[in-house]
């Protein structure tokens, strides 16, 4: 029977004693890059936009808008530091995103 590219890899790797070389090399990189890397336990990352997922039931697209999106757009808006307001509304469910400065 003919093996293809990756019979014949994997008949070469079962074969050759240089896998358990290749395999104990990488565990030492591995560690190494461990050890290496720089890590912190509590990184500062600053997120500038949050979603808020609102559910409408019964509620259509268009009265959602009106009734829901609109005046929370405009709470949210109020809010030191907001920058934009995104949101998206669907028959009953809307998202809301601020966007703050960044």
């Amino acid at each position: 029977m003919r093996l293809g590219l990756s019979g014949f890899l994997t008949r070469t790797f079962i074969r050759t004693p240089l896998t358990t070389l290749f395999l104990l090399a990488a565990l030492v990189v591995g560690a190494i890059a461990l050890v290496a890397l720089p890590r912190e336990e509590e990184p500062q990352i600053s997120v500038p936009m949050v979603d808020i997922l609102v559910a409408a039931n019964g509620y259509k697209a268009d009265d959602a808008v009106e009734l829901v999106t609109r005046p929370l757009e405009d709470i949210i808006s109020g809010i030191d530091g907001v920058e934009h307001v995104y949101s998206q509304t669907l028959d009953d469910r809307l998202k809301v995103t601020p966007r703050a400065f960044s």
